[in-house]
């Protein structure tokens, strides 16, 4: 905001003195240019206060969280897969994540939210070699539509994977209740809601343990982690082998069936800061 008005003013100080000598700016000319430049960088926020700030109050439109809940926003994490198939182990992750999830420490088993990691920069690591793996996701990417060969109507359309969580049934049900080890309180719960992939939307209840950090009344930091994998079926998501314009290839699943599996077992781990804290 600031580099935008800065560019904003200084034109117009520098056409409202071109009169003067175009060559060089008059010595009135220069001191009103950095008195104006200086006004506009001292009304201006800077960029990090304002990203903060958008950060704390939410997504335009997003509802805030329920009485006595905190809001937490994905700050890192990753997404994994594997395919364990006859003859082929198939694996790949994306580290692309966002989302956030609400919490409220007295009822844990309120929480609600949701995760959503990106399948466009999916990669995978099955042979350990450059060039083949590079191959492979790409083909991964394409068979999701999210590929080079992917329209750009299907690449913006299909590039997130969202699980939805609609409510966790943990123990203990009340954060405070939770032993602390080391300035962290781990709950082991089972996280119900929607996972939603190429398009199409699935229900899973998944064991996870999510840890809190910080005061167990307002923590400050919460990570969630799948203990089991999410078993997710190409066939219900319709994912298979795509030509160029997204079309399906008849007979390949036949020619690679005993390679590829039709369950993808997916993970999950991401780490959420504090946003929006609880409010009675």
């Amino acid at each position: 905001m600031k580099r935008l008005l800065s560019i904003l003013v200084v034109p117009a100080l520098l056409a409202a003195t071109a009169c003067d000598d175009p060559k060089k700016p008059s010595e009135d000319t220069s001191q009103a240019l950095t008195k104006a430049v200086a006004s506009v960088t001292a009304a201006a926020p800077s960029a990090s206060a304002a990203t903060s700030a958008a950060a704390s109050a939410g997504s335009p439109g997003e509802a805030p969280p329920a009485a006595g809940a905190t809001r937490f926003v994905v700050e890192m994490g990753k997404g994994t897969f594997l395919i364990d198939a006859p003859l082929e182990k198939i694996k790949g992750m994306s580290d692309e994540t966002r989302g956030h999830i609400d919490v409220n420490p007295k009822e844990l088993g309120k929480s609600t939210g949701e995760v959503g990691v990106r399948v466009f920069t999916l990669k995978t690591s099955t042979f350990g070699d450059v060039d083949k793996d590079t191959a492979q996701t790409e083909h991964a990417r394409n068979w999701m539509e999210v590929g080079n060969d992917a329209t750009a109507a299907s690449r913006m359309k299909y590039e997130w994977a969202t699980w939805t969580i609609t409510s966790i049934d943990a123990t203990p049900a009340l954060l405070a209740d939770a032993k602390e080890d080391k300035g962290a309180r781990a709950i082991k719960a089972k996280a119900t809601g929607d996972f939603t992939l190429h398009g199409v939307t699935s229900k899973k209840v998944v064991a996870v343990t999510v840890t809190f950090k910080g005061p167990p009344d307002a923590p400050t930091e919460v990570t969630i982690k799948t203990d089991e994998t999410m078993p997710v079926s190409m066939k219900e998501h319709d994912i298979k082998p795509r030509d160029k314009v997204g079309g399906f290839l008849n007979g390949a699943l036949d020619r690679i069936g005993k390679k590829i599996d039709d369950k993808v077992q997916v993970s999950v781990d991401v780490t959420m800061k504090a946003t929006m804290h609880a409010h009675p």
